[in-house]
């Protein structure tokens, strides 16, 4: 019950199919939890067909979250290996709000120089969620998902939506969610 495994395999983001898994261990109680990420992944062709260019490479994370009682922050910290070969960590913090929204904003290190991939040795962005709730007439969990970066380089980039899919997913389940909205429970 503390542990949350998923595994994927096809198309994994606009760039790269392949097969991947993560592995979450988080007990209810608790606002913590420490995962982890892999994936084997290949380049698909500039055209998004089902056409792979040459490059393969494996992208693997050790992550871990905390979910913060002020203000409904959610903090990351993942380290490991990019889809550039380059080794560093990913620091995020992501504020969820009761009606769904989320806004955050990350920042990248990794050991690749600024010579070799200019300002690609230090991503950042913003992490926006809204939810279709909004626009439906009916109750729906989906929302559309983005993420803005300032330039698009290749180190530090990771799987887009892949690495901490368990911990942004079990949001609505974890014990902190359910004590916030306890009042609307209560018959």
């Amino acid at each position: 019950k503390n542990h949350h495994i998923m595994a994927s395999a096809g198309i994994l983001e606009d760039m790269f199919s392949g097969v991947g898994g993560e592995l979450l261990y988080h007990q209810f109680d608790r606002r913590w939890a420490v995962g982890t990420s892999y994936s084997f992944v290949r380049q698909r062709g500039y055209d998004k067909s089902f056409k792979h260019l040459d490059y393969t490479t494996s992208t693997g994370f050790l992550s871990l979250f905390y979910a913060s009682p002020f203000y409904n922050f959610d903090f990351g910290l993942h380290a490991g290996r990019y889809l550039a070969g380059d080794v560093g960590y990913t620091f995020e913090a992501k504020r969820s709000f009761d009606s769904g929204f989320e806004v955050g904003a990350f920042f990248t290190r990794t050991n690749v120089s600024a010579q070799d991939f200019g300002e690609g040795s230090f991503d950042k962005g913003l992490l926006i969620r809204i939810p279709f709730d909004y626009f439906s007439s009916r109750n729906t969990t989906g929302a559309f998902r983005t993420t803005l970066r300032s330039i698009n380089r290749d180190g530090g980039r990771r799987l887009d939506d892949f690495t901490s899919m368990l911990w942004n997913d079990r949001r609505a389940y974890r014990l902190d969610a359910l004590q916030r909205t306890q009042r609307r429970m209560i018959p």
